[in-house]
């Protein structure tokens, strides 16, 4: 029994936080980057089509489910989320690059 719960565990925790990663590696510099996955996520649930299109970022596939783990993931990478926002606004132009 404990086997069938730890092998459920190990996808699950694979697919924990694909806003994050989606939207930390969007295609866009001027896309939020602080909290970005829980951002996604709650645009998707929301039905969002207009944050999702202009930042071309990919729907994850379980928002609801991915929304606290997005969270989780998200705090761990807040300091070089602000540390990435902070460069961008003082060293790139305002026209991008």
């Amino acid at each position: 029994m404990r086997l069938r719960r730890v092998a459920w565990l190990v996808p699950a925790a694979a697919l924990a936080g694909c806003g994050t990663f989606l939207s930390h590696d969007g295609p866009h510099a001027d896309a939020p980057r602080i909290y970005s996955g829980v951002r996604l996520d709650w645009a998707a649930l929301q039905g969002d089509d207009y944050y999702l299109r202009r930042y071309e970022l990919q729907t994850p596939s379980c928002p609801a489910g991915d929304l606290p783990f997005s969270f989780a993931f998200d705090s761990l990478l807040l300091p070089l989320a602000v540390f990435r926002t902070a460069y961008q606004m003082i060293a790139v132009p305002a026209g991008g690059w």
